[in-house]
């Protein structure tokens, strides 16, 4: 399979194998459970009756651990297919991935500070000044704030544009090596099968 179809086939393995912690991790699936309905107590003429409680569904906690274990086992040997893949490509496809996404967080962060402005305000300002006759008076006056941006516009928006190209290239590559590369792994399961589906085929192997 191409490392795209292998890639969509780990998240499935993974959700597969949340699905069986799921299922191992409720009570009434882990329990058989009886009710005994003691009528004779209350009523001599009554007959009592046990009736087994019926499970949400039939699947066996035994065969869930056994599947859920083989689920692990494929992940292993899938991740294990996928880096011998990557392996030849001429460049690190998860560095380069990773450090992407972060020249592309940078680069909207560089795309905010080129649309800051320059600004000027008028605010109120309050001094003290002795009188003639000696006390201490209170005066306003006006106080005009100027902001200017402290960086260089144009060469930010150079950054930008070179991010741009950067990150495109990559996400060029990445995209062509993903529907390229051959990843040497034949899945026992089905992408389009759901949990219960792969447990009533494994339940029959």
């Amino acid at each position: 399979m191409i490392l795209k179809e292998a890639f969509r086939m780990q998240n499935h393995l993974y959700d597969l194998s949340m699905e069986a912690k799921l299922f191992l991790s409720q009570s009434q699936n882990l329990m058989s459970t009886k009710e005994e309905h003691l009528r004779s107590r209350s009523n001599p003429g009554a007959t009592d009756e046990t009736v087994e409680v019926l499970k949400p569904n039939e699947m066996k906690v035994d065969r869930v651990i056994d599947l859920y274990l083989d689920i692990i086992a494929e992940r292993e040997k899938l991740g294990k297919a996928i880096s011998k893949a990557k392996s030849t490509v001429d460049f690190d496809m998860d560095v380069a991935i990773s450090t992407n996404k972060i020249k592309q967080e940078l680069s909207e962060k560089l795309k905010a500070l080129t649309e800051l402005k320059s600004s000027e305000t008028k605010v109120e300002g309050i001094d003290y000044l002795i009188n003639s006759e000696g006390n201490q008076t209170p005066y306003k006056y006006v106080v005009r704030k100027v902001s200017t941006i402290d960086f260089n516009r144009e060469s930010v928006k150079g950054i930008i544009k070179r991010l741009q190209r950067e990150t495109d290239e990559i996400s060029c590559k990445v995209d062509l090596i993903n529907v390229t590369l051959d990843v040497d792994y034949t899945s026992k399961y089905d992408l389009d099968d759901s949990f219960e589906d792969i447990y009533r085929a494994f339940e029959k192997m």
